[in-house]
């Protein structure tokens, strides 16, 4: 099975204790879902934590899928994965890294893993699903960094 690996980077004008609260409360992921989809927290185990359990469904292009994912690490304040235990991908995995440059400033990095499903099209399907999540995660980004601006 071939992965691939995505990364995304920005700078928030927050602490990084700031940040990573942001990243564990979930009544924040609408603010940072592009309109066109729609996430619903079926179950999660709380308080999160290595091990926990997060159940969502998500709604993109008229389909809902669900996404069984597990919080492998939990590190406060800088460490957060999470990994596709069952969903719509053969492997996905999510990690995001806060780092603190100043006080008020933290660099935050994504990298993706993924195996794309129907591997036998994977090649074809990596560009489209590489330009998607390109498009959600700089939504994302931007609106993570208008938030902490709003907070300022």
């Amino acid at each position: 099975m071939k992965k691939y690996i995505l990364t995304y980077h920005c700078l928030l004008q927050a602490s990084v204790e700031d940040v990573f609260g942001f990243h564990t409360d979930t009544h924040n992921l609408p603010l940072i879902t592009p309109r066109s989809t729609q996430v619903s927290i079926v179950s999660m185990d709380t308080p999160l934590r290595e091990g926990s359990r997060v159940v969502l469904d998500i709604k993109r292009f008229g389909i809902t899928m669900r996404w069984d994912m597990q919080i492998a690490v939990f590190s406060a304040p800088n460490t957060i994965v999470d990994a596709m235990i069952k969903g719509p991908f053969a492997f996905f995995r999510h990690e995001r890294q806060f780092i603190k440059v100043d006080e008020k400033l933290t660099r935050m990095e994504e990298t993706i893993v993924f195996s794309p499903p129907l591997s036998w099209l994977g090649g074809i399907l990596f560009w489209f699903l590489k330009k998607d999540m390109d498009a959600m995660f700089a939504y994302r980004h931007k609106a993570t960094q208008a938030y902490f601006v709003s907070k300022g």
